[in-house]
């Protein structure tokens, strides 16, 4: 899994780059080769009208299928990283565990009885 870390009106240090890491890490690797990537959003959406609230927006990129969002707003930017992060983690596994599900309730095309090769018929 490839992770991307962009922000927006927050500084970028390395501890908060080590703590988004980590937490994204925790969460989704056990998902391993399913996941191509994740990109996630650090932004202060009060911007300059005061005020404090951060949100951190997660973006997963399966192998296979559409893109899933999850998006986590508080005033505390650890806490809206966790909660993000915790959330990405169920949103990917309910997505998979649909998958697969989905996939078993396919109806497959009834296989026709094989013929017997020398030419005799089967009474049934």
């Amino acid at each position: 899994m490839r992770l991307s870390i962009r922000s927006h009106l927050i500084e970028l240090t390395d501890d908060l780059r080590e703590t988004v890491e980590r937490r994204i890490y925790f969460a989704l690797s056990r998902f391993g080769p399913r996941i191509e990537r994740a990109t996630v959003t650090l932004e202060d959406i009060s911007g300059t009208r005061g005020g404090v609230v951060q949100r951190c927006r997660i973006v997963i990129k399966p192998q296979r299928g559409d893109e899933l969002i999850v998006i986590a707003t508080d005033a505390d930017l650890h806490a809206a990283i966790s909660f993000a992060a915790d959330r990405a983690g169920r949103v990917v596994q309910r997505e998979l565990e649909r998958r697969r599900t989905d996939r078993r309730q396919m109806p497959r095309t009834p296989e026709a009885p094989a013929e017997p090769q020398d030419g005799t018929v089967s009474a049934d």
